[in-house]
């Protein structure tokens, strides 16, 4: 019924092939367009690309975009598109035991709910609904606080009440957006689960947990071998399919169901999610 995006289909193949097509899909290229230099062995291109990466302890938002030309920037896109990092990505099958919502802002939470809800509207199923999140602190303003207190609270907004229902982490905030989200009630009324993933100090800053620290406090669980759908977005889809593989036993066959990327996207935050892409592919092949 949803059948996969054509490069999605390469993700069934063999580590090997996957880094094969992205080279032949134009990463070097892509390289090129945006002043990175490499060699055009595979081993250069993977190591290149790991300058877009984020520094330790650094958000997404706070990364610098690339000052690219309007002609640079869609000659840019257009590689990126080809790596298929932009196009939405639709499940292969009808019926899940798990869908696993991961972590993200309030806002990027909100549109992987809303696309988990479409999918719902169009025939998937699922057993349960896990949240993969963590203590990350809530930034006011990247994660939109006051309009998450407004929409789960109605009118009662002001003063001490407004205060009172102020979440604090990412994990408060999954659990104070699910509440307050319209989606379908059949949908709704699947068991949740929220993995509230700590952070960690390191040195000089504390760490958020990740992806892979989710998933390997989830595995702490012990949960029942199940096909699982991870709901991600565009363009981090790859790469977090890429962890999950890692850390979840082969019998939970997990796959990625996620949407086109938005049409603001920075094009830094593309690079970025190819950067950890191709480093965790690096990882399984060594």
């Amino acid at each position: 019924m949803h059948p996969h995006n054509r490069f999605s289909d390469s993700m069934l193949l063999d580590h090997g092939s996957v880094i094969n097509n992205l080279k032949l899909s134009g990463l070097s290229t892509l390289m090129d367009e945006v002043g990175v230099s490499h060699s055009d062995s595979l081993e250069s291109l993977i190591s290149a690309s790991q300058q877009w990466r984020r520094l330790p302890g650094q958000e997404r938002w706070e990364m610098q975009d690339l000052p690219l030309a309007p002609d640079k920037h869609e000659a840019v896109m257009d590689h990126l598109k080809a790596l298929n990092l932009v196009d939405e990505l639709l499940p292969s099958s009808e019926h899940y035991e798990y869908t696993l919502l991961l972590g993200a802002t309030v806002p990027r939470m909100e549109r992987r709910l809303k696309h988990l809800a479409r999918l719902w509207q169009n025939g998937v199923r699922f057993n349960q609904m896990v949240f993969l999140v963590g203590q990350r602190p809530l930034n006011d303003g990247i994660d939109k606080v006051d309009g998450l207190i407004a929409s789960s609270m109605g009118k009662q907004t002001c003063g001490k009440s407004a205060e009172a229902a102020r979440p604090i982490t990412e994990t408060e905030g999954a659990m104070q957006l699910f509440d307050a989200m319209n989606l379908p009630k059949a949908m709704k009324k699947r068991p949740v689960e929220f993995i509230d993933s700590p952070r960690i100090w390191k040195q000089n800053h504390w760490q958020r947990a990740n992806t892979r620290d989710t998933l390997i406090r989830w595995m702490k669980e012990s949960p029942a071998p199940g096909k699982t759908l991870v709901i991600s977005d565009q363009p981090h889809a790859h790469y977090q399919l890429e962890v999950v593989k890692q850390e979840l036993p082969e019998a939970f066959k997990p796959e990625v169901a996620a949407q086109s990327a938005d049409e603001n996207t920075r094009v830094i935050l593309y690079l970025d999610a190819l950067a950890l892409w191709l480093h965790n592919l690096q990882q399984r092949l060594n």
